[in-house]
């Protein structure tokens, strides 16, 4: 499979092709990034639509072809966050839990739980454990694509990952 650079330089030379192979490479890590700012998996599908054809049409700004993840993932998550303020959404939807899930009942009573506690946090700091847990960012690339500073987003992750923790473990087993 080729790689992010050599998707976007073909893009960028008019192979639209190529342009559908870099939606199913990001298409999950974009919805799961509008979900968390959305917390409504039809209006994160949109806000990932949206951000697609936003990228699109700029892709020649883009400055580094290696680039295209974060700056995508900045885009959804800027059209996500017009899109909750104009739709005034802050209701978190439960479509997230309804996956295709084929493991035991405990499982997904547990990923459910997991999930709902993730909702619960505050929105800077879900955004970065969905950056950082579901997308696979590294510490920089989110303080990049939030444009947080790096400490910053440690200490967000810290503070959420001991929220998590805590909250899950006072849950009854």
């Amino acid at each position: 499979m080729p790689t992010t650079e050599e998707l976007v330089t073909a893009v960028r030379n008019g192979d639209k092709a190529a342009f559908s192979q870099l939606v199913e490479m990001y298409q999950r890590a974009a919805i799961l990034t509008a979900q968390a700012v959305l917390g409504d998996l039809d209006l994160a599908q949109d806000a990932a639509q949206d951000g697609f054809v936003i990228a699109y049409t700029k892709l020649n700004q883009l400055y580094t072809a290696a680039a295209f993840g974060p700056w995508l993932l900045k885009i959804v998550r800027r059209r996500a966050g017009l899109i909750r303020r104009n739709s005034q959404t802050k209701q978190p939807s439960s479509d997230i839990t309804s996956a295709n899930i084929t493991q035991s009942s405990d499982w997904i009573q547990r990923y459910e739980e997991v999930i709902e506690q993730l909702r619960r946090l505050p929105e800077h700091e879900r955004m970065v454990m969905v950056l950082r847990y579901v997308d696979g960012l590294s510490i920089k690339e989110i303080a990049g694509t939030t444009g947080r500073q790096i400490e910053t987003v440690k200490k967000q992750l810290s503070r959420a990952l001991a929220r998590l923790r805590k909250r899950l473990t006072e849950l009854p087993s």
